[in-house]
């Protein structure tokens, strides 16, 4: 924390202001949306469609602080309002001999440009307000896709876990619980914006401000066919608003809690499960709002506190821990052109004991964590067309699990840790982030209107990470007897990464109903290292175009085709290059004595000591002094159609390709081709016999098919393919937002991923996945045998569908949750003789050589099915508003296979197809939620 706030110290106020002067001094008039604000805009006309100018138009919201905004038409009857928070919107028109025209409800979310048309009638101003009750729902203007707007009723009324990293699973196009979006790799690809500004973890992709479910505005989810101001992302973009305060005094109390008992059992097949595990956690929430001062000053706060106990059937109490959660944001219109947000958020948690039955509880296992969060932002509107924003801000985040000694002892006959558990992990998670634009919206340049926007972008990244066995050893006894050491020292780790970005884009409208979204987006990464002079990764400047199209196809806003092409870089993680730091090597030692009774020798041949049986040395990286930044190139086509009132339906495709992904290639190992058949089945397969175990070189590099040729690899085939990950999806959506006491939203994808290398969690070396950095593919031939094929997440279809109706007069509200997808794919691996090749070159842990049985993707889960129900009752005490909750997830108890033994190994009690995961069971949540 104290070298947050020293870092942050040293980028002065007066740098900051020069940064953000620097902006608007390079930019030439420009404008478009925001990532926190959106934008109304219109014509007024007569019904004869003659525009008129000098229209008095009147916005004015809850959520505006400033009180209502009023802008005039111009000469051909338009106006605009830049910079809007969102929320729901009033605007009226008011012109001399003419009736008054008021359009209610304008629901407006993060970045979005609504087009509200007025048409006067000839009258008076004292003759009745028109009221027009239908609001657009369509930005005709952004050719971006598919954005999944989730708002605060929307957050309200659905049954949910209340966790922020479960909301991305509300979300089309999300697959499975980690977030996958279109063949993205899990979350690590993925980026994470708070009050826009990235909060995303550097060390590995994940979101790193969880932050309070009851004090989130708005939680989108978007990036199909994003502008130019995005990046950063193979995934989806995560972009969420807090809560602000208002000129009303408003409050929320919550509390939320499950009994150990309340869950039914659905394991009755599987009685030899693992893990059943079931969790009692209270959870309370508090947040106040309003002003200190008027349309002037507005203050949030919030805090939250929560405690969970584990249960293990059969054998009692597991884990525990406690987390607080406290917020704290201000909001300052300056004036009426200057407006002023900060907010603080700060976390802290800690956990004690083990769920895990091979633990010996009585092991000191500390195990806490703590974060802070800081968020500035500037607005500066210099008129209705013009605005300049501003952010900075920062986070220190702190884990600890475990101690660095004494050395954990496994014992292999009774399955019992003692001493210590196996791994110590501390991480110190650091980001400073500061970016600012200048917006501005023309309606004379070359003939056309223009919106124009440029903004730059700097992060900076420093991390600390200590993970490894305590004590730098790990004894696996039997029977109380030394047996296995396994030596590795803690690995210690200090990367600095930065990321500059400076992007442009433009929109400009051709004869009112097309709209061309033109943009170029350029980056520039470096990570360092400390035992590097300079930054080891430094790839070549990445430029990222970006083009969409519009048409607004029956010219009233209610209809449009949209198309886009884009490329996107993907998340910078240190992951990417931590693991060329250099490092100790890793050894195996087997106890004098075993080794006697192996190999039928007298006692005390050996003794008591331990003899080296396996060594893994640490070998230096070399890298391609022309690397490149991985990137996803997207296509995109689509059409959406409004409905009618808060009712919309869109189709799109979306294509998907990776290039330029980043791995390594062993450059030293030799392999011969040669045929084998496997033991296990009588298949053979041509396979690669090592000619020279132990020598492994890396080089790292952006594969392609022949490099090991051209850069002399001793074993020329080395890299057999050029590698590949692509996603084709086709997305069905209706949505119907929140009103008339009901809400729905549908969605229906088809689609396939395809490659060769994997999107799912992998770590460093160890799988075929480079979604954490580099993968196997290029460190031993064997792992590239039926290599490509349908990738692990890849779905045939995904049908989601949420709810809910406000019942009248008994004020109670139902809500549900279902979703159906197709399972996750696997193949069967087999292990490869020894005597044919026994050098794994995988991470450190791994010994045998492995091959896929059948091509990729040849078997898959069992499809994935949950409902989820929620029914609320309301009570009204004067201005307080009272509600009891009941969430039932796994209604139907579905006992869903989730995970099985992929290994086909003869040696081992589980086989092939063992199951070893299942869907939870049924489980209830009893709420309280009081407001005012």
């Amino acid at each position: 924390m104290k070298k947050l706030r020293k870092g942050l110290a040293t980028i002065m106020v007066s740098d900051f202001i020069i940064f953000v002067c620097l902006v608007a001094f390079i930019s030439t008039p420009l404008y478009a949306q925001s990532p926190v604000y959106g934008v109304i805009h219109g014509e007024v006309a007569t019904p004869d469609g003659q525009a008129l100018p000098g229209v008095e138009v009147t916005i004015s919201s809850t959520k505006l602080i400033g009180g209502p905004q009023s802008v005039v038409t111009d000469s051909s009857g338009k106006f605009r309002f830049a910079a809007l928070p969102p929320g729901t919107y009033t605007a009226e028109a008011k012109l001399q001999g003419f009736t008054p025209t008021k359009r209610i409800d304008l629901r407006l979310t993060m970045g979005q440009t609504l087009t509200a048309d007025f048409f006067l009638q000839v009258g008076t101003l004292e003759e009745s307000v028109e009221v027009i009750g239908i609001a657009p729902i369509i930005d005709v203007k952004d050719s971006q896709m598919g954005v999944h707007n989730m708002t605060k009723e929307y957050l309200e009324k659905i049954p949910s876990n209340r966790d922020f990293e479960d909301q991305l699973t509300f979300a089309p196009g999300a697959k499975g619980t980690w977030g996958s979006f279109y063949g993205s790799p899990d979350s690590t690809e993925n980026k994470y914006l708070t009050d826009g500004l990235n909060t995303t973890n550097p060390e590995d992709g994940a979101p790193a401000q969880l932050t309070d479910y009851d004090s989130i505005e708005e939680f989108n989810v978007m990036g199909i066919g994003a502008p130019a101001e995005y990046g950063g992302f193979g995934g989806a973009l995560v972009n969420v608003v807090t809560k602000s305060g208002g000129n009303d005094f408003s409050g929320l109390f919550t509390f939320h809690m499950r009994s150990p008992g309340w869950h039914s059992d659905n394991w009755g097949d599987y009685p030899d499960l693992a893990r059943s595990v079931f969790s009692e956690f209270y959870n309370l929430h508090f947040n106040l709002g309003g002003s200190l001062i008027k349309d002037k000053l507005w203050f949030f706060t919030s805090g939250r506190y929560s405690y969970d106990q584990d249960h293990i059937l059969d054998e009692g109490t597991g884990s525990k821990s406690w987390n607080g959660r406290g917020m704290g944001k201000l909001t300052w219109q300056i004036n009426k052109n200057n407006r002023v947000t900060v907010a603080v958020d700060a976390n802290t948690g800690e956990r004690e004991g083990f769920t895990w039955e091979f633990v010996d509880p009585s092991i000191d296992y500390p195990s806490n964590r703590h974060g802070v969060f800081f968020n500035a932002s500037y607005l500066h509107t210099f008129s209705s067309t013009t605005f300049l924003e501003a952010r900075m801000g920062g986070m220190d985040t702190y884990s600890l699990s475990g101690t660095s000694s004494p050395a954990a002892h496994f014992d292999m006959e009774t399955e019992w840790y003692t001493g210590n558990y196996w791994e110590f992990w501390e991480s110190n998670r650091k980001r400073l982030d500061m970016n600012a634009s200048v917006t501005h919206y023309t309606e004379d340049f070359l003939n056309t209107s223009h919106d124009f926007k440029f903004g730059v972008e700097y992060s900076r990244m420093p991390s600390h990470s200590q993970r490894g066995y305590p004590g730098g050893k790990y004894y696996a006894d039997y029977g109380g007897e030394p047996y296995f050491l396994s030596v590795s020292e803690i690995y210690d780790i200090k990367p600095v990464g930065t990321r500059v970005s400076a992007f442009v884009q433009d929109s400009f409208t051709i004869a009112d109903r097309i709209t061309v979204n033109p943009g170029l987006r350029i980056m520039q990464a470096r990570g360092n290292l400390p035992s590097f002079a300079k930054a080891p990764f430094r790839p070549k400047l990445g430029i990222a175009p970006r083009l969409g199209v519009s048409i607004d196809i029956f010219g009233d806003h209610s209809t449009v085709l949209k198309a886009h092409y884009g490329r996107y870089y993907h998340q910078m993680r240190d992951l990417m290059y931590t693991p060329w730091e250099p490092q100790g090597p890793y050894q195996e030692y087997v106890w004098g004595p075993v080794i006697e009774d192996w190999e039928g020798l007298e006692p005390g041949t050996i003794g008591e000591q331990w003899v080296l049986d396996f060594e893994d040395p640490w070998e230096a990286y070399t890298i391609d002094p022309n690397l490149k930044f991985p990137y996803m190139r997207q296509f995109v086509v689509g059409i959406e159609r409004e409905l009618g009132k808060d009712i919309s339906v869109s189709a799109s495709f979306i294509y998907r390709t990776n290039h330029d992904l980043l791995d390594r290639v062993n450059i030293a190992g030799d392999w011969d081709p040669v045929q084998w058949t496997d033991p296990y089945e009588g298949n053979t397969y041509t396979v690669y016999e090592r000619l020279n175990p132990g020598e492994n070189e890396f080089y790292i590099t952006n594969p392609y098919e022949g490099q090991g040729h051209d850069i002399g690899a001793a074993y020329g085939d080395i890299v057999a393919w050029d590698p590949k990950r692509s996603n084709r999806t086709l997305e069905l959506r209706f949505d119907k937002r929140y009103s008339n006491r009901w809400q729905l939203h549908a969605s229906f994808i088809t689609g396939y991923s395809w490659g060769n290398d994997d999107n799912y969690w992998g770590e460093y070396g160890s799988s075929h996945s480079t979604a954490l950095g580099a993968s196997w593919n290029f460190s031993n031939p064997n792992y590239q045998i039926n290599a490509e094929g349908p990738l692990t997440l890849s779905s045939s279809y995904i049908f989601k569908t949420t709810g809910s109706y406000d019942i009248p007069v008994v004020d109670v509200t139902l809500g549900f949750d279902f979703r159906y997808e197709s399972g996750d794919l696997y193949t069967r691996s087999i292990f490869l003789d020894p005597e044919i090749d026994s050098d794994a070159v995988g991470a450190f842990w791994i010994r045998d050589v492995t091959i896929f049985a059948e091509p990729r993707g040849s078997y898959r889960l069992p499809a994935q099915k949950n409902l989820n129900l929620r029914a609320e009752k309301y009570f009204q005490f004067g201005k307080i508003r009272v509600a009891i909750l009941l969430d039932i997830f796994n209604v139907l108890n579905w006992d869903t296979v989730a995970w099985v033994e992929t290994y086909q190994d003869p040696f081992s009690d589980f086989q092939f197809g063992y199951v070893w995961d299942i869907q939870n069971p049924r489980a209830f949540k009893l709420g309280l939620r009081l407001e005012f």
